[in-house]
């Protein structure tokens, strides 16, 4: 069967679950959802439009009628999106919460946003019974007293909301340590909608694998509502473990994955040390496969999908033709391996607060390193720009937020003059938008240089022997400027190929001497005042957020 090149009905004039409706009108009998890696309940999109509707129906009767906000607390499953769905369809707003928060981090949600009702799954319902007893609760499970199939009603007295309405109310994850509550409205999401519909070619036959959490705007917009209003099937992966992964994608004819660069960096990683350990005859093909794949980048063709078509079928990644990365910089290194290996790799970029795609590379015109061309719907300029046409990247479009919720100081600081001031730092050539950094990161040397941590990060990265890094300006005593210092995460499977050294009991010298060298050579390639001056070596992960961006206020 031929594929064809789908986009949603997109318009000002819809909200999201009428968006949703109009697709599902389209194909009633096709699968929607699948759970537990396709081994669990399947839901057509049919079924998924009638649950959400009789539990709208309940969430506009009393005693839920004057709610406006309702909470939806747990793991990624499609109950999750059926009650998200329910809630927009009862004109209300979503509150999503991570389920990996502390109970004192979910009691500040809960308290914040005013919830009086919650969507649960069941490892949540005795801590939300005991914390809250004066929360209604719905829970997933179907033995559960409180079971959401309870809450039912009659969905012929919904009203539509309106484009301004907010849809979702987001806590941010706070890798600065600050979380806010990004409003973001039913305009909002459907002008990024159309956005991402017209940048990215999914079609008819596409399959996705979720792995990223759910309440997550990436995972939400991108790995969500981008695939229901296309009318796209979304597996639900079992676990993070790689193998599970691997089993499921395969399973279930998966065509793309929505990630964060900690997954690919893995997956990178984890190839690279089998290439490595492959007998040379099949190192040499690889490698001369690889160079052709190269030239024929160079020359506007995609060599590479057919020259390792083979191998991507033996790694269990056949049938992936699409991976979307995004959250936080990916090293330009990684991007190119994947592509020169059949693969569309598209880079993007974007905030909670843009609802959040701004930009990404499009099939027909990746760049590395670059986070491609902004949306069609989407004007992005540089503020400010230096001598070499760095400065703030701020955008404006449909698609961003109104503001935060109860902080009218953030939101003014946020959005000036009809633009959004991204915090990052950017420029643009070719049509392409490259990140520079983050404002707040920037290291200033003592000669008032600027000083770009995340570059000197993808240096490091660009070691096999380093799986994390991050860089750091502290001040020095008595003296101006700050100097550069690096915090190190070895890649333990790397010294365990290549020196039999155990991950369980590490050789801290081998380790250390290794990251020496490493360091000199990352120092090597770039000007004196950024190299590192100190490092560290550590051997767990770096702290991070549930999306797995590194909590950068640690290591200061």
């Amino acid at each position: 069967m031929m594929s064809v090149w789908i986009k949603a009905a997109t318009g000002s004039h819809l909200d999201l679950f009428t968006l949703f409706e109009k697709t599902a009108a389209t194909q009633p009998d096709k699968i929607a959802f699948k759970a537990d890696g396709g081994k669990g309940r399947h839901y057509t999109f049919n079924e998924v439009r009638r649950i959400a509707l009789d539990r709208a129906g309940g969430l506009v009767a009393e005693p839920f009628a004057e709610l406006k906000e309702i909470g939806l607390l747990s793991a990624n499953r499609p109950e999750w999106c059926i009650a998200y769905l329910a809630i927009l369809a009862a004109g209300k707003t979503v509150v999503p919460i991570d389920a990996n928060l502390k109970p004192n981090e979910i009691d500040y949600i809960i308290s914040h946003a005013d919830l009086k009702a919650v969507f649960v799954s069941g490892q949540f319902e005795s801590c939300i019974a005991q914390q809250h007893p004066q929360l209604s609760m719905f829970s997933f499970e179907e033995q559960s007293s409180s079971n959401w199939l309870n809450l039912d009603g009659d969905p012929s007295s919904l009203e539509k909301p309106g484009q301004s309405a907010v849809a979702v109310l987001i806590y941010t994850s706070g890798t600065s340590g600050d979380p806010k509550a990004v409003e973001l409205t039913h305009k909002n999401l459907v002008a990024n909608l159309e956005g991402i519909h017209d940048a990215i070619e999914f079609y008819d036959t596409d399959s996705f694998l979720s792995v990223l959490p759910l309440h997550h705007t990436f995972e939400g917009t991108v790995g969500f509502l981008t695939p229901i209003t296309l009318g796209l099937t979304v597996t639900y992966a079992r676990s993070l473990k790689s193998r599970e992964i691997l089993e499921d994608l395969a399973n279930n004819d998966t065509t793309v994955l929505i990630g964060v660069p900690l997954l690919f960096e893995k997956m990178y990683h984890s190839m690279r040390r089998g290439i490595a350990a492959a007998p040379l005859y099949r190192r040499f093909m690889l490698r001369l496969l690889k160079a052709l794949s190269l030239i024929g980048w160079k020359l506007g063709r995609k060599w590479g999908k057919p020259l390792f078509a083979a191998l991507r079928r033996k790694i269990g990644l056949g049938s992936l033709r699409i991976f979307v990365s995004g959250g936080a910089a990916i090293p330009p290194q990684v991007a190119r391996f994947f592509n020169l290996l059949g693969f569309d790799f598209l880079q993007g970029y974007g905030l909670t607060e843009t609802a959040p795609v701004l930009s990404v590379n499009r099939q027909h015109d990746i760049k590395f390193g670059s986070v491609g061309p902004p949306l069609k719907n989407v004007e992005i300029k540089i503020f400010e720009p230096d001598s070499t046409g760095t400065g703030e990247i701020i955008a404006r479009g449909e698609n961003i937020t109104p503001g935060y919720r109860d902080q009218p100081g953030k939101t003014a600081e946020l959005l000036r003059d009809g633009w959004l001031h991204t915090g990052d730092l950017g420029r643009i050539k070719k049509g392409h938008l490259w990140i520079t950094g983050r404002m707040k990161n920037l290291i200033v040397s003592a000669a008032g240089k600027n000083i770009y941590p995340e570059q000197i990060e993808e240096k490091l990265l660009e070691s096999g022997y380093v799986m994390e890094a991050v860089v750091f300006g502290r001040k020095k005593t008595g003296k101006q400027g700050e100097e550069v210092r690096a915090l190190i995460v070895p890649d333990l499977e790397q010294f365990k190929a290549d020196f039999a050294m155990s991950p369980v009991q590490p050789d801290v010298d081998l380790i250390e001497a290794t990251i020496k060298n490493e360091v000199a050579q990352a120092n090597s390639q770039m000007a004196d005042f950024k190299r590192i001056s100190t490092w560290e070596v550590q051997v767990n992960e770096l702290e991070k957020t549930s999306t797995k961006k590194v909590k950068r206020y640690l290591y200061k």
